[in-house]
């Protein structure tokens, strides 16, 4: 993204972020008109400030983010024995680049923390809680943890290189055929099964989360907001203290589960009713429970029957 550009989608970014939630849709309309791309940048900061610290159905519009442009590791770059080769994506919680593994002489996924959030103890936590929860699990339908690591000042996540498009990317194609669908939910299944039976509750699956490779094979991303639970919902070991402040909702508002949009503790069937709304879009097109605003949307969870 180019300076200039940067500069355009922060200053709409920042504007939004002064406005109530239910005012943000008609000044994106102003403000990007037929630019999708813009609008949808836009859009995803916006979900991941939101996602990272805005409190559940607060009444006061959230801080201005303190934003800096994207600081794109080079070509060449080395983190250890990694040397980068491209940037493939950015995101809320970090930067995701191609890389060579010197030793093995092999390609690999490095996910970056920005540096921004490496003061950050809870952002780091979660950092860390990604490749620990990924890396306990042995299945090809989770993405494989190589090593979690750090270079001078920067955290870094080695992991498999899935060749493909997210779910998400998918969807931009149209409609799924059905047979397409059901193999794609059938291994994100799987996979689910696999991490419950671990004791890992996911509790942020969505389609920015579910790659897709070229020949078809689904691997589970990003378990960032995985945590431990046992089979009775409580966090193992953890049933008087928790890293989450009463109140805060981590994840993503439109495939959450009622007992996650409740700001209660997510267990194993939250990610179930998580992912039967990856499936409900998946063949229907749209979103079980879309709606104008983020709190609308959470209330139709709570409250409403999807559509047959």
């Amino acid at each position: 993204m180019s300076s200039e550009r940067w500069e355009r989608t922060k200053e709409i970014l920042e504007q939004a972020l002064r406005l109530a939630p239910e005012e943000r849709q008609a000044y994106l309309d102003s403000a990007c008109g037929a630019d999708a791309e813009l609008r949808s940048e836009v859009e995803s900061l916006i979900a991941s400030h939101e996602e990272a610290g805005s409190q559940f159905l607060g009444a006061a519009a959230p801080e201005v983010l303190q934003l800096a442009p994207p600081r794109a590791l080079t070509s060449g770059t080395k983190l250890g024995p990694y040397e980068i080769i491209e940037l493939l994506g950015a995101g809320g919680m970090g930067e995701v680049y191609r890389a060579r593994d010197a030793r093995l002489d092999r390609i690999v996924a490095i996910k970056i923390l920005p540096a921004a959030f490496s003061a950050d103890s809870d952002r780091l936590r979660r950092f860390e809680q990604e490749a620990r929860s990924a890396s306990a699990l042995n299945h090809p339908n989770i993405v494989t943890i190589y090593e979690l690591g750090k270079h001078g000042s920067t955290h870094y996540i080695a992991m498999e290189l899935v060749e493909g498009k997210t779910l998400r990317d998918l969807f931009v194609c149209g409609l799924l055929p059905i047979r397409k669908a059901i193999e794609i939910a059938a291994q994100v299944a799987d996979g689910l099964a696999k991490a419950h039976e671990a004791g890992i509750a996911h509790r942020d699956l969505k389609p920015e989360n579910l790659m897709v490779s070229h020949d078809g094979f689904v691997k589970i991303l990003d378990f960032g907001l995985a945590k431990p639970v046992s089979p009775s919902g409580e966090q193992p070991g953890m049933c008087t203290t928790s890293h989450t402040t009463p109140g805060l909702v981590l994840g993503t508002v439109g495939y959450m589960s009622p007992e996650h949009a409740s700001g209660l503790q997510p267990d194993f069937r939250s990610d179930q009713f998580s992912l039967g709304l990856v499936l409900y879009e998946m063949v229907t097109g749209k979103r079980a429970f879309q709606r104008s605003t983020a709190a609308e949307t959470l209330v139709a969870i709570l409250r409403e029957q999807a559509e047959p």
